[in-house]
């Protein structure tokens, strides 16, 4: 299993640049496809018309092509960072524009691909409907790579580290992340649990070392321990540039107790973040 289509969501943010880079070198690496995307913001009606107030045409026309010029020149920022990336390391790239219904035109286009990357919080930053990096994750049926701001490209998948608990997501997450475990230097399992079993290490080791995969694995067995808090410090000891986890959410108890942890990681990672459901 390899990714062989990358799905990137670019913008006209600056740290969309560094976030090309970063995916221009993955598909670089292992012989990807990459396609950029662009949401187009939608058009916000100017403050005096969403009171129900009377706005005159003329100024109407005006505010849909300023919307519609400050579009383009997002959009054409966003392709040159991507094409200029892609140019330096040769790599085939191609470039779609995505506007109405975005959420299900943005998840249609993503099941498409073998891995989707995106900024954490909702895209597009601007306007009045955005999708978010959970909603897409949900809804594509594949992984999801969350990328955070970096002040200048960083390497995604070199140490990369495995929130395991045994649930049905967890062991999703990391066959979909098989290409990127598969592929890194070190690789490391995390698991918080107040019931350590011997026997689960053992099996872990086991079924990464059949698939040539030596692991670190590293247990948190304290009550108290918040699993959320755990992962943060494990990713910053062990300087994980890549953390593998699933994406809860079934029901209203795992939403309490797991799918909090999603949340959070969804909206501000500490690293580099595989996610799938």
């Amino acid at each position: 299993m390899t990714y062989r289509d990358i799905l990137v969501e670019v913008d006209a943010d600056p740290a969309a640049q560094g976030r090309c880079n970063q995916v221009v070198r993955l598909a670089k690496s292992i012989g990807a496809h990459l396609s950029g995307v662009f949401l187009e913001p939608a058009f916000a009606m100017p403050v005096t018309a969403t009171g129900g107030a009377w706005i005159p045409p003329a100024l109407l026309t005006s505010a849909l092509e300023a919307h519609e010029a400050a579009v383009n020149r997002a959009e054409q920022q966003a392709r040159a960072w991507l094409g200029a990336a892609t140019q330096a390391v040769q790599v085939d790239c191609d470039w779609v524009r995505l506007k109405q219904d975005l959420a299900r035109r943005f998840i249609d286009c993503a099941r498409g691909a073998d891995l989707v990357v995106v900024a954490p919080g909702r895209t597009p930053a601007q306007g009045e409907f955005h999708v978010s990096p959970t909603e897409l994750a949900f809804g594509c049926g594949g992984p999801v790579l969350v990328l955070p701001d970096a002040p200048e490209p960083a390497s995604v998948g070199r140490r990369v580290l495995v929130a395991w608990n045994g649930s049905r997501e967890a062991a999703r997450a990391v066959r979909d992340a098989w290409p990127m475990i598969s592929g890194a230097d070190h690789v490391a399992v995390a698991m918080v649990s107040p019931r350590f079993d011997r026997a689960d290490v053992s099996i872990l080791h086991q079924r990464f070392e059949r698939r040539g995969c030596k692991v670190e694995v590293f247990v948190e067995t304290s009550e108290e321990a918040s699993v959320s808090d755990t992962l943060r410090g494990q990713v910053e000891d062990w300087k994980a540039d890549l953390l593998v986890m699933g994406l809860y959410g079934r029901t209203r108890l795992a939403e309490r107790i797991l799918g909090g942890v999603s949340r959070d990681f969804m909206d501000d990672p500490p690293t580099a973040l595989l996610v799938s459901h």
